[in-house]
């Protein structure tokens, strides 16, 4: 059934006059009902693609129910709804509809919030890892030079008090709706995770951003995306926003390479790379003489940390980091980068990093100190580059301790499957010993997603692995047989607080489940 109320076709300017005649100043805008009170706005449209798309128009009588003063709704498609639901959108005089209106959901609540963007420096982080952990560092950077807010995976606000969200990157009403929370707390510096999914569903479209970053890209949301090339395009829509003054990009993604060799052809933009010498030197000579750039040398572990060397205008510093793996020191040079570009003296910059620790979920050490039992790290990596990498970092320290390197880990289920047996190749290559169990299974068998895992394992690797589908269980046998001098590393959900399976949400925190299980055993 397609939605065809006979309305004329609204411009901004109509939505705009009506918003005013019809709303107190203090209403609301949202997307979602369970935020919906009495006199709000709710916008109902459908987003994304494949098995990503959903369709929140299903929801406008539970809107209207709870004294939304207008629905603004997509008009222009099918409704895959009851008929109830139909009769009253197109019989309830709150409910206007408009043409292509997620394209416009960003623009009007930029309006009505009062353009909270232009009143902050925004900074977009956007990359398929990396993304946490450069925002928090930022937020936690910026704290000195005025009040600092962070946006993302872990939740919105200052570091200390985060209001969780559930997205990476809220809707485009919640957007900005949150950005004139915290213009109201008097935040100047605001740091946002900005997923691909957002660009592609235009969440971000009138957020000015000041500064864009791009910290990698690799194979991740295939299933929403459909290709690679789609994916990397929706990531470069964040260098596209209108206002950028500063772009930082990671030279040693290709894909980083090849922005780079974009973004200097805009005269208004500042671009800065960071990466090895190597890298650099593949640049034209014309993006060579345009970018500035922060080169990384003589990368190492260190017995606390990691260490380099990073030149910036030809003067060396040394750094002496408290964080773990390669790709850490990358997202710390990002974060350097970033306070230079915006006006923060170079030597001021290089004291903040000293300040740095992982972040919840994100190479976090459980129990650096504790030497009775085995090094306990919990990660978010869940895509084949963020596994492959986090057992590069911990590889070096597992052979300092003279132990073994074991790998707890599985794949979400409803998301893409391709990448599994890739997981499971990296994981067996990498670690002395993996335990396979459940990530979110989510609607699928969990233990069909470990057989696609094992897929991709070479049959004489297959000693070394054991499959334990219940993860708290599966952490305590990672714990049980493990000698004191062993990591370790529990993978894929990181800072995550649930785990969904069967469609049902249960509370499950990797970390609680370990310190429980080294309890049961000391």
């Amino acid at each position: 059934m397609i939605l065809t109320k006979l309305t004329p076709s609204m411009s901004l300017t109509d939505i705009q006059n009506l918003m005013h005649s019809k709303l107190a100043p203090t209403a609301h805008l949202s997307s979602d009902t369970r935020m919906i009170q009495e006199g709000d706005v709710f916008f109902a449209y459908p987003v994304g693609q494949g098995v990503g798309r959903s369709d929140n128009r299903k929801y406008i009588s539970e809107a209207l129910g709870k004294g939304a003063a207008l629905v603004f709704y997509e008009c222009s498609d099918e409704l895959d709804t009851d008929n109830q639901n139909t009769e009253a959108v197109l019989n309830d005089p709150r409910c206007i509809g408009v043409v292509h209106l997620a394209q416009f959901v960003s623009q009007i609540a930029d309006w009505w919030y009062d353009y909270p963007s232009m009143h902050l420096r925004v900074m977009g982080i956007t990359g398929t890892n990396g993304k946490t952990t450069i925002s928090h560092w930022l937020a936690k950077a910026f704290e000195k030079q005025g009040n600092s807010a962070v946006v993302g995976t872990l939740g919105y606000g200052r570091l200390r008090s985060l209001t969780q969200t559930g997205f990476t990157t809220p809707d485009a009403a919640r957007v900005q709706r949150i950005l004139a929370e915290l213009r109201a707390q008097s935040v100047k510096y605001v740091a946002m995770e900005v997923s691909s999914h957002a660009l592609e569903q235009s969440r971000v479209k009138n957020v000015q951003f000041t500064t864009a970053i791009f910290s990698n890209i690799t194979q991740d949301h295939l299933d929403y995306h459909g290709s690679m090339e789609a994916y990397i395009q929706a990531k470069f829509e964040l260098f596209q926003s209108k206002g950028l003054q500063y772009a930082i990009v990671n030279m040693d993604d290709a894909n980083g390479r090849r922005l780079v060799e974009e973004l200097v052809k805009r005269a208004s933009l500042e671009v800065w790379v960071y990466g090895s010498t190597q890298s650099f030197n593949t640049f034209s000579s014309f993006a060579q003489a345009s970018v500035r750039s922060c080169l990384i040398a003589n990368i190492q572990a260190s017995p606390v940390g990691m260490k380099c060397d990073c030149t910036i205008a030809n003067q060396t510093y040394s750094l002496q980091l408290d964080c773990l793996g390669e790709f850490n020191v990358a997202n710390t040079v990002a974060v350097l980068a970033t306070l230079i570009a915006n006006q923060i003296p170079i030597q001021q910059a290089l004291e903040t990093l000293k300040h740095f620790k992982a972040v919840d979920g994100r190479m976090e050490r459980i129990n650096p100190y504790d030497t009775d039992n085995p090094l306990m790290v919990v990660d978010y990596a869940h895509t084949p580059d963020a596994l492959e990498k986090t057992l590069h970092a911990l590889r070096p320290m597992a052979n300092a301790r003279n132990g073994k390197l074991i790998c707890v880990f599985g794949c979400g289920g409803n998301r893409d499957s391709s990448k599994r047996p890739l997981m499971g190749k990296i994981a067996a290559h990498l670690a002395d010993r993996i335990i396979l169990t459940s990530d979110n299974p989510r609607h699928e068998n969990p233990e069909l997603i470990i057989d696609q895992i094992i897929s991709g394992i070479d049959q004489t690797d297959l000693t070394r692995v054991r499959r334990v589908t219940d993860r708290a269980f599966a952490i305590l046998t990672s714990v049980k047989n493990a000698h004191k001098n062993d990591i370790v590393l529990v993978a894929g959900k990181g800072h995550e607080r649930t785990q969904e399976i069967a469609g049902n949400q249960f509370v499950f925190s990797d970390q609680d489940h370990i310190r429980l299980a080294m309890r049961g055993v000391s």
